[in-house]
């Protein structure tokens, strides 16, 4: 009986000292949807984000799930309460025509997080490729 109130204790303190553990939080959605452009045309999409919780936080690695994905992010440590970004830019000039989904995975020293890319590659386009930059506004979801 003791030992299964001693474990109790220890999971229920566990639980609350991983709520209050530093973590990013996105100022806006995860998720940028982009909509259509032409092969060829580079994606910029920022994701603004807030360190939340009561420690430094240090992003140790931007992992995108493929080749045509590159990600900008701070490299030095953040103390709480501080704001930046982070940049992936998606180059879709080896990309097939029709729906794109790509993600980055953002290593730190909280929880891991996600960031989401999503939109349409039109067919063979006439026009030359252009830069865009698409951000998401803080509660207002995606501006383009």
């Amino acid at each position: 009986m003791k030992y299964a109130l001693f474990t109790l204790s220890i999971l229920v303190f566990g639980h609350f000292t991983k709520a209050q553990e530093t973590h990013i939080q996105t100022l806006g959605s995860d998720t940028i949807l982009f909509g259509t452009c032409n092969p060829g045309d580079t994606i910029e999409a920022v994701f603004a984000f807030t360190v939340k919780g009561s420690e430094k936080l240090m992003i140790r690695q931007v992992h995108p799930g493929c080749q045509c994905t590159v990600p900008q992010y701070p490299k030095d440590s953040m103390a709480a309460g501080t704001t930046d970004s982070i940049v992936l830019a998606l180059h879709t000039r080896n990309l097939h025509a029709g729906p794109v989904e790509k993600y980055a995975i953002v290593i730190n020293t909280g929880p891991e997080k996600m960031f989401y890319l999503m939109g349409n590659i039109l067919g063979k386009g006439t026009s030359p490729p252009r830069k865009r930059v698409v951000r998401v506004e803080k509660n207002m979801g995606v501006k383009k």
